[in-house]
């Protein structure tokens, strides 16, 4: 079982949610440190920079996802090779049994500054929501 911390399309109420049905929601949470989170104009999926200290301390939720899961959301996310896995500190701010806000450490998928995300770069954000996708209709 590994904890996995999700910012884009795997929230709930996104269409990849259901690769996580039947896996443990901790709660809500933020990086720690501040990292670009871009979204893609065309497509809408947002992607996080391997790029610590820029943009902002991205907000998410934490899941706690069986060893299948894990390979399942590794081919969605083209891990090795596309997205690289690396462990985070999160802050967790919303956990139905929190007495106070803690951090833990959780798995996150996030691209590598490369000629992958060369040009895309024009705004970071804070927070996918759904009005990204709204953008997208509308493109």
């Amino acid at each position: 079982m590994t904890y996995v911390f999700v910012y884009g399309t795997l929230k709930r109420d996104f269409w990849n949610h259901g690769y996580l049905a039947g896996c443990d929601y901790i709660g809500t949470g933020r990086l720690v440190d501040k990292y670009p989170l871009l979204v893609d104009p065309q497509s809408a999926i947002p992607f996080l920079l391997n790029r610590k200290g820029s943009g902002h301390q991205v907000e998410g939720e934490i899941y706690l996802v069986p060893d299948e899961t894990l390979a399942d959301l590794d081919r969605l996310e083209g891990y090795p090779g596309w997205y690289n896995r690396t462990e985070l500190p999160i802050l967790i701010t919303a956990d139905p049994e929190m007495s106070k806000p803690y951090t833990m450490t959780c798995l996150v998928y996030i691209l590598d500054d490369s000629p992958k995300v060369q040009g895309r770069e024009s705004k970071f954000y804070k927070n996918y929501d759904h009005s990204h996708r709204a953008r997208r209709s509308l493109g």
